[in-house]
């Protein structure tokens, strides 16, 4: 049998009252496990449940915790009290698929009385989901996940669980009824409890139609009324999980495309990442998906999305995926095999980069890395670039048929634009697209190509508007894991031959001193993030071909390097610290 590890603290609990814990019997606790609370493990897959309280009662002695795991017996516990004298104790549970019961026992000389019984608890990783209707709406059906090992804490609030929250709601359950989180939720947890083996704990704080602002409203207060971001800390204080949540995931913006106003999504969305970076300290990453192409006519909708881009390429904090291509979409939002699709799209990024699983590049939406002509005598060539590991498909017609009956073809030329806005299609210019070397799009122009920049998507879904009602349907970049290009606006174009501003960092992984290299004279940013997406170094370079950095007082562990050319272009490499 396993071992429990228990440890006795006597240690004095300052101002315990009974307005301040929960009174049972005899026994006022202030902190006490709820039936089916799920407690974040630890680094050592372990997790501490805590048991703090007082007795007023002269004539016991004692209290004894029997644990068992999954029915079975585990662990028995006696532990001396004093009467009005404040006790702490607490035991580790494994995280593991395994459901614990703890049964509490007073003494009153060698008589036993069971004081209360805490049951299904569970040790495994919490995640907070945010965001507007997309994030949790949805029908219940046979293949939504409720089992066992998916927890919450809170209920959802009718109609769109908009505040103010009712702060007396802090009970646990299953992520069924009062605790529904959605079907997107519940399939990003299955699928995460399949690959870690442990119980999931998703808070599901969205509301529907939100604005970016009502998350903003943000302060860490948990006096009423509790209001914006500030219900989704108090739920992850309360529920005992916000110094170990893994991830925020925040799926919102649709609201500010469909006002048609000027574009402030990034801005505001830079002071929400600070916010989270206060008041969630423990998160590794925010999940952000690429928000699809909508029928509201918008002339932003393309400047969010390449916002929402350049920080999944920037930002070592944020990571996005395409939501273009998704499986029934209604032109808003979309069915449950569309839920679960996204669900399991999101869910191997978690994987990937919270619990370091091994995944190929192309569970990653294409990300363009590069566009250039392969001369300035070849303007009729434009080469689209991206990541290492990617295989693209470039699909190159989608017909589909309307409300009205009527067949509509569209093609992927179509979804290529030469403005600012993604606003001004370069179909009529372009004879074929192809890929080549895995990597890269080759679009053929009919004639030279004069343009510094290119887009990719349309701002909003122009066909829907002229030729009748279905949602966008692409055609879509892809790679062979079905994943889509992350849409881009007004991103440059260079020459290949001016293309040179790649580096090489060595040694990696170091210790003292790290050097960079570039393989000509070149002007530029260079910037060096932590894994939370904190600016650890800045420098404009200016003509030079090689920078010495002093990172010895660095902190040991993993950062991101990224140097952007005065020409655009970007250049990522991770970096080891082991001081």
């Amino acid at each position: 049998m396993r071992q429990i590890t228990f440890v006795f603290l006597a240690v004095l609990l300052v101002g315990l009252h009974a307005t301040h814990g929960q009174k049972i019997g005899d026994f006022v606790f202030a902190k006490l496990p709820q039936s089916y609370q799920l407690y974040p493990r630890a680094e050592n897959n372990a997790a501490e449940v805590p048991i703090e309280g007082v007795t007023s009662n002269k004539d016991i002695s004692a209290i004894s915790l029997r644990i068992t795991r999954n029915g079975a017996a585990y662990r028995w516990q006696k532990t001396l009290i004093s009467p009005t004298i404040p006790f702490a104790t607490k035991f580790f549970i494994p995280a593991e698929l395994a459901e614990f019961q703890v049964d509490i026992y007073s003494f009153k000389g060698k008589d036993s009385t069971l004081v209360t019984s805490s049951k299904n608890i569970v040790a495994g990783d919490a995640f907070l989901v945010t965001g507007q209707s997309n994030a949790w709406i949805g029908p219940i059906d046979d293949q939504v996940y409720q089992g066992e090992w998916l927890r919450s804490f809170g209920a959802v609030q009718k109609p769109d669980n908009y505040g103010p929250y009712n702060p007396a709601d802090t009970l646990w359950a299953l992520a069924i009824g009062p605790a529904k989180i959605g079907p997107w939720a519940a399939e990003i947890a299955k699928q995460l409890i399949s690959y870690e083996k442990v119980p999931i704990c998703i808070i599901n704080s969205a509301a529907g139609g939100s604005v970016i602002d009502w998350h903003l409203l943000l302060d860490g207060s948990t006096k009423s009324p509790i209001d914006g971001g500030n219900i989704m800390y108090y739920k992850a204080l309360k529920s005992g999980v916000l110094s170990k949540v893994k991830a925020i995931i925040y799926r919102q913006g649709e609201s500010e495309v469909s006002e048609n106003g000027n574009n402030l999504w990034g801005q505001k969305f830079a002071s929400l990442e600070f916010k989270y970076k206060k008041y969630f300290p423990s998160v590794q990453q925010v999940i952000v998906p690429q928000l699809n192409i909508y029928e509201f006519k918008n002339l932003y909708g393309s400047q969010a999305r390449e916002d929402q881009r350049k920080m999944h390429s920037d930002d070592p904090y944020i990571k996005s995926f395409a939501t273009v291509g998704t499986r029934q979409f209604d032109r808003l939002h979309y069915g449950n095999e569309g839920y679960r699709q996204s669900g399991l799209e999101a869910a191997r990024i978690i994987s990937h980069v919270i619990h370091k699983k091994t995944w190929p590049a192309e569970i990653y939406s294409p990300n363009i890395q590069r566009a250039y002509f392969a001369s300035e005598t070849e303007r009729d060539k434009l080469y689209l670039e991206f990541e290492d590991g990617q295989n693209l498909i470039a699909t190159k017609d989608t017909s589909i048929i309307d409300e009205n009956g009527k067949t509509q073809k569209i093609s992927l030329s179509d979804h290529f634009f030469w403005d600012k806005y993604n606003d001004n299609s370069l179909g009529g210019y372009i004879t074929s697209i192809s890929v080549v070397d895995k990597r890269k799009i080759l679009i053929q122009f009919k004639d030279q190509y004069d343009g510094n920049i290119i887009g990719y998507l349309p701002n909003y879904h122009k066909k829907f508007v002229t030729d009748g009602p279905y949602p966008f349907a692409g055609p879509f970049i892809r790679n062979q894991m079905g994943m889509r290009a992350l849409s881009f606006t007004a991103f440059p174009i260079t020459k290949k031959d001016d293309s040179v501003y790649d580096f090489v960092s060595s040694p990696n992984p170091v210790t003292q001193k790290l050097t960079i290299t570039w393989p000509k004279y070149v002007i530029g940013n260079l910037d060096i993030f932590n894994m939370r997406g904190d600016l650890i170094y800045s420098y404009k370079i200016d003509g030079l071909k090689l920078k010495e950095i002093d990172v010895s007082s660095w902190t040991a562990g993993n950062y991101f390097i990224i140097f952007t050319g005065s020409n655009g272009e970007i250049f990522r490499k991770r970096l080891a610290v082991i001081n």
